[in-house]
């Protein structure tokens, strides 16, 4: 390593900044002159962790490429190694390239001044078809930042050789990480891993549930529209019943109004006719009383 001290300006460095730390100080080990972005340099894949195989540049693999299947994911370890001194640090974004093709990169964030080795990195793809990834091919970005002064320097402890770190990972990889989006939803702590008809019976329960609701709803409506259409047919029987009743005693009182009227005319005519005799008898009276005086 070489030991030259190189003065940089405090906060993240620029691309010149990145190649003159990189070349005097070998910031970034294994580097491709290609990979430098303007204030970033894009980490390529170097070792792939597959069905407790560990595909490094020795592997008889190491050319291949592996197919990712949909909601899969997979381990890797960067083919560059950093050495950052203790007053730099080093942040990591997973890169458009891949995030177009749906692998979406889990664990990038913040490296510590005083590191050294490959970064590991897990990856999860999200498409609904199967992607691919090969050594070489970039899988995140990362920045670069001065800080104001030498800090303690990463723990001796935790640094490991790539040989080291490559075991560590294939085991863990083997032993604790999940293979896939559906190994990590479980239904319980005691329940096995979740498979396609669990899921398609908890989707069906949950639109189950939400079809008794909106039925329940129905229902609440259906009989309160019964209800309202129930009162207003006794509205309206009651309003017929009084028209009905009003029209009884309308023709009640019309036919009660003709009788009297029948009474009348009768009462008249029988009237008439005792005026008319009497009429008829004073008539003959003075007939008779003239005959008389006409004989006298």
């Amino acid at each position: 390593m070489n030991n030259q001290k190189t003065e940089l300006s405090v906060g993240i460095l620029g691309k010149k900044e990145i190649e003159k730390m990189t070349t005097e100080c070998n910031l970034i080990c294994a580097y491709d002159p290609d990979s430098f972005e303007p204030c970033s340099y894009d980490m390529r894949i170097g070792t792939i962790f597959r069905d407790g195989k560990v595909i490094n540049e020795s592997h008889d693999e190491s050319n291949d490429t592996f197919e990712i299947k949909p909601g899969e994911i997979v381990s890797v370890l960067t083919l560059e190694e950093l050495k950052l001194p203790e007053d730099i640090c080093a942040t990591v974004f997973p890169i458009n390239e891949q995030s177009r093709k749906g692998l979406m990169v889990l664990n990038p964030g913040h490296v510590d001044p005083g590191f050294k080795g490959p970064l590991s990195v897990k990856a999860l793809n999200l498409r609904k078809v199967s992607t691919s990834i090969r050594r070489k091919d970039k899988i995140f970005t990362i920045i670069f930042e001065k800080l104001p002064k030498i800090t303690e320097g990463y723990p001796i402890e935790r640094l490991k050789s790539r040989e080291q770190r490559e075991r560590f990972y294939s085991q863990q990889d083997l032993e604790v990480s999940p293979k896939g989006l559906f190994e990590i939803i479980k239904i319980s702590k005691d329940d096995s891993f979740t498979t396609k008809q669990d899921v398609k019976s908890i989707i069906t329960k949950h639109w189950m549930s939400w079809l008794m609701v909106i039925l329940s709803f129905v229902a609440a409506f259906a009989a309160i529209s019964a209800v309202i259409i129930g009162l207003y047919s006794i509205r309206l029987s009651v309003n017929n019943n009084r028209n009905k009743n009003s029209g009884n005693n309308l023709e009640f009182l019309s036919k009660r109004s003709s009788e009297i009227s029948q009474i009348q005319n009768i009462d008249d005519e029988e009237l008439g006719t005792d005026i008319t005799d009497q009429n008829y008898n004073d008539q003959s009276e003075t007939i008779k009383l003239e005959k008389t005086e006409q004989e006298n």
